[in-house]
């Protein structure tokens, strides 16, 4: 028997010392930052500029905007777990000659934006990005919340608390927490997880008119987690299901041309763009 016992005890040392690894390594994981700023002037998207946020623990976050045409509503962007804004600049492009405005917030730790990430911290300056484009003349009107990925947890959770005209969300996660209780089912993940993103606990209370597009062959969130979030939420909504797109190539897609329908039979787009 003192085999057993010793056996026990090796596999419950492992056991709390994978705990103890997953819990003070987790944002390693969760978030995967490009921490090099890029200047605006590198980028080839007319009319760019950089705007600088000063949070209130007086922390510099660089943030890229394009203004949107007459008639077209701006929308508050939040992207992925990855890179940093200017690895969107295909996304800038498109939707730019759309005519619509696209701010982009710059994470803390991504692109040369001080601080470290984190969910609380995310939610908290993507309040204030919405303060800065309403102190800059936009009505909530014009203002449409639009997440991608884990952005898509932040973009739910500002649409809980502020006006918006209308919410985006790119291959959403139902949450992080989910994941992580698939991906490590052996663990104490809900307990350990610091950052759970759920976006599911927030979506019931969203009533702006919601789009979900998600890839049919999202091999980073799957098109199920997309589909329960939409399950959950409230009308009106639609679901656009991309056929043959993954998790990073969806603007290979027409998913423009699907947001600017949306948009217009909500009200929201309210001119054709002039060339």
């Amino acid at each position: 028997m003192n085999w057993l016992i010793k056996a026990g005890l090796v596999i419950g040392a492992l056991y709390i010392v994978g705990a103890l690894v997953l819990y003070f390594m987790q944002r390693r994981v969760t978030f995967s930052p490009d921490r090099t700023r890029v200047l605006v002037s590198a980028v080839a998207v007319p009319g760019l500029h950089e705007v600088l946020l000063e949070t209130s623990d007086r922390l510099k976050l660089y943030c890229w905007w394009v203004r949107a045409k007459p008639g077209k509503p701006t929308l508050l962007f939040f992207h992925g777990n990855g890179g940093n804004v200017a690895n969107r600049e295909e996304k800038f492009l498109q939707l730019s000659k759309a005519g619509f405005g696209v701010f982009m917030l710059g994470y803390r730790g991504f692109g040369g934006s001080e601080g470290h990430p984190s969910e609380a911290a995310f939610v908290g300056d993507a309040q204030l990005a919405y303060s800065y484009l309403i102190e800059q003349g936009l009505s909530a009107n014009d203002v449409v919340i639009y997440g991608e990925s884990i952005g898509t947890s932040v973009a739910v959770q500002l649409a809980t608390k502020v006006k918006t005209a209308a919410l985006i969300l790119e291959a959403p996660m139902y949450s992080v927490l989910s994941i992580a209780q698939d991906r490590y089912p052996y663990l104490p993940v809900r307990p350990f997880l610091r950052d759970k993103f759920e976006t599911n606990m927030f979506i019931e209370k969203v009533s702006v008119p919601l789009l979900i597009v998600h890839g049919t062959d999202d091999g980073v969130i799957n098109l199920a987690s997309g589909q329960r979030l939409f399950e959950a939420a409230n009308e009106p909504k639609t679901f656009y299901e991309v056929r043959g797109a993954g998790h990073n190539n969806l603007y290979e897609f027409p998913i423009v041309d699907e947001m600017v329908r949306f948009l217009k039979a909500h009200g929201v787009v309210r001119s054709e763009l002039v060339e």
